[in-house]
């Protein structure tokens, strides 16, 4: 169980260390605070051996429900500011595709 508890955590981790990056410009820095700090409580728990697999199992949980909020209010942010969001979104994409 503590293994897959640690392998959630990580990816849950890696994910959020992703949205971070990807929605800077979109959420606020509290927003941006609140999800290092829960990230870093997150992998606190994991290095080394899991002693109290349910601990981490909170954590992880905590910080996926900041995640899903962060995410929610980017995209609601971005929705309300209308098709240019879009556009711009979708340029990037066939940008990122073009350098692979």
């Amino acid at each position: 169980e503590g293994v897959q508890v640690k392998n959630d955590a990580e990816t849950l981790c890696y994910q959020v260390e992703k949205q971070l990056s990807e929605l800077k410009d979109k959420m606020s820095t509290a927003d941006a605070d609140d999800l290092r700090k829960k990230m870093a409580a997150v992998r606190e728990s994991i290095a080394g051996d899991i002693e109290d697999p349910e601990a981490v199992k909170q954590k992880t949980k905590d910080l996926q429900e900041v995640s899903w909020r962060v995410t929610q209010q980017a995209y609601q942010q971005s929705s309300s500011e209308g098709g240019e969001a879009t556009q711009d979104s979708k340029f990037e994409e066939e940008k990122k595709q073009e350098k692979k």
